[in-house]
């Protein structure tokens, strides 16, 4: 397996992610609102229990693939000399997956069997708690975007016209920070649920391709330590 290009095979990796994120998400289905009453809550957790528990696996396995990516744009920052800013994505990289992987552990808890137990006070706060969680998680990917922008643009690896394309994709991500409305198009499942998932997914994806076609052909090979002599 010398002859791989891990590099390539790393900055491809945030393609993978959107892909597996589109069917896990096409697998899960139109969750419940913060706002829907308890009964809702339960036929979609309890009644679709076996689609919400395959979406979390793909979930998973998609968030696999954005670490994984994360470290190669910090990798590629980091060999170009912003060593601080690759840094810092991987900080915000982590931090996002960390509280999608709350949102996760609550949605697969109340589809094993939380909801199935029909106590309205916990099946409720716990479908709000998803919400929340996810509106926080905005500010880390957020970051992430920001961060990556900034130094691909300041380096000039990336096109001119990347720079606006990830500016813009963080502060619509950004934004998600603020859906704390209790309903309509401002809240946590509200319309711009919807404009949050386009920009990032559009900014992984472009980055993604970017990155991939500017990649070495050839791995370097590992540096060794020199053996000493006697």
């Amino acid at each position: 397996m010398t002859g791989v290009n891990w590099e390539r095979w790393a900055r491809a990796s945030g393609i993978g992610f959107v892909v597996l994120f589109i069917v896990a998400f096409i697998t899960l289905g139109e969750p419940p609102k913060v706002n829907d009453s308890t009964d809702e809550i339960v036929s979609f957790f309890d009644g679709d229990r076996g689609r919400v528990l395959t979406s979390m696996i793909v979930f998973g396995i998609a968030f696999i693939l954005l670490l994984w990516f994360v470290g190669a744009i910090a990798n590629a920052l980091r060999e170009a000399g912003e060593g601080r800013l690759g840094a810092t994505t991987i900080a915000m990289g982590a931090t996002f997956v960390s509280l999608q992987a709350v949102i996760g552990a609550i949605a697969g808890g109340l589809a094993l069997n939380i909801a199935a137990t029909g106590d309205a006070g916990v099946v409720q706060a716990l479908n709000t708690l998803t919400g929340s969680v996810d509106l926080i998680a905005a500010y880390p990917f957020a970051g992430l975007i920001a961060a990556a922008t900034v130094g691909f643009t300041r380096l000039r690896l990336l096109p001119y016209w990347y720079g606006y394309v990830g500016l813009a994709a963080a502060v619509l991500v950004l934004l998600h920070g603020t859906n704390w409305a209790t309903s309509g198009f401002w809240s946590a499942s509200g319309g711009y649920l919807w404009i949050t998932i386009i920009a990032g997914l559009g900014w992984t994806l472009i980055t993604s391709v970017l990155l991939y076609t500017r990649a070495p052909a050839t791995a370097a090979a590992p540096e060794r330590a020199a053996v000493p002599t006697t």
